[in-house]
């Protein structure tokens, strides 16, 4: 039986990460495990451990949790990893992220089994004012050890934006292969019994445009954006028109407390604001299925792609990861642009482009993004 052993420094069991995704496709022939920090601040909670036992029991997989003793902005160093890892005796390590603490390990003699890294950040965001300090460094240093050794086998890239960040770390050609966002197709498709189901829990009408943000409340993000792009719309247009905004997941409290409730108290259609705790990644198909509309305002997220999949319209600003991810681009508005999204989301209600199908087919730039073909690939990864 092949083992794959899964680094990540910070796991959520219920969110929808390509890790979580990878974790959930069961092979007869496949054992997985992950070994991942305790600290979950980073998706705004803490760690539950009935959550952990949960994904095991569920996805026939096991889960390590180890203590954190550095961490630096955004970048960890976990007690006890290398050893941890060597008692697991992977055929496969994947070691999910780049640029980081684990590449110290680079230094070291090369393991006896196959690793692998992936890289899942994009220009937008890498931007500050040491990125370019940092990356020649990593390219004088560490990307020569991967370049020239085998010591990482593969180096996978998110998308094409991930692709062009390792290159501009220096990481050869050769060495990188793609592993795309997307999605799994047993857990992310249109359920028109469940969009009539939550619509009615709602109180949503059929004849209501429901915009929804599904993600994460914080700096980064910016939901309360949204609230912005609705005001440039002349309130008679509202008296037309039936609209609801829903938002959902989890939440930074000093962003809530300073930003999101201040300018949602001050907005115009208060009472057609609905805001929902997070919600268990099974569960947010019936959520993408109830919306007509999702909206995130600033940045990219892996959502976009589970939105379409259950055709749902997606408003998104224009960045190189969402024009590679958003089939319909003119539904992209320019950084920033608040009254271009403005427009694109008058257009998609005026012309009912929102409305969904039972003959929907899925675009075949979608479907090639479907995990068991990115799953399969892994597992074929050339073993020492």
């Amino acid at each position: 039986m092949m083992k794959i052993v899964h680094v990540e420094d910070s796991f959520d069991p219920t969110a929808g990460y390509q890790t979580n995704e990878l974790l959930r496709i069961q092979r007869d022939n496949v054992q997985q495990i992950v070994i991942a920090g305790k600290d979950l601040s980073v998706f705004h909670k803490k760690l539950d451990l009935i959550e952990d036992l949960k994904f095991e029991n569920t996805y026939n997989v096991k889960i390590i949790r180890l203590d954190v003793v550095i961490r630096i902005s955004s970048r960890i160093i976990l007690k006890h990893l290398w050893s941890t890892i060597k008692e697991q005796q992977p055929d496969i390590l994947f070691l999910h992220g780049i640029a980081d603490f684990k590449d110290l390990r680079l230094f070291f003699k090369s393991e006896k089994f196959t690793v692998v890294r992936d890289c899942h950040m994009s220009w937008v965001a890498s931007i500050n004012r040491y990125a370019d300090y940092f990356r020649k460094l990593y390219s004088m240093t560490f990307s020569h050890i991967i370049n020239s050794s085998n010591k990482y086998a593969k180096v996978y890239a998110l998308g094409n934006e991930e692709y062009e960040y390792l290159r501009a770390l220096g990481i050869n050609k050769k060495k990188i292969d793609m592993l795309p966002h997307g999605y799994n197709k047993d857990f992310f498709f249109y359920d028109k019994k469940e969009r009539y189901n939550l619509r009615k829990e709602l109180k949503v009408g059929e004849d209501t445009v429901l915009i929804s943000y599904i993600g994460k409340f914080d700096k980064y993000k910016k939901p309360d954006l949204i609230f912005d792009i609705l005001e440039l719309i002349p309130p008679d247009f509202f008296k037309k028109k039936k609209v609801k905004v829903l938002f959902l997941g989890p939440k930074d409290i000093d962003y809530m407390e300073k930003i999101f409730v201040p300018k949602m108290n001050n907005f115009f259609l208060k009472d057609k604001v609905q805001i929902l705790p997070v919600k268990a990644f099974n569960e947010l198909k019936g959520y993408y299925s109830a919306s007509d509309i999702c909206i995130w305002p600033k940045q990219t997220t892996l959502s976009s792609i589970h939105a379409q999949v259950c055709q749902t319209k997606v408003i998104m600003e224009r960045h190189e990861s969402n024009i590679e991810r958003v089939i319909n681009s003119s539904t992209l508005f320019e950084p920033d642009n608040l009254y271009q999204a403005k427009d694109i989301l008058l257009r998609l209600i005026h012309n009912r482009e929102y409305v969904k199908n039972d003959t929907f087919v899925l675009d075949h730039i979608l479907a090639k993004r479907e995990y068991n073909n990115q799953f399969s690939k892994l597992i074929s990864v050339q073993i020492k």
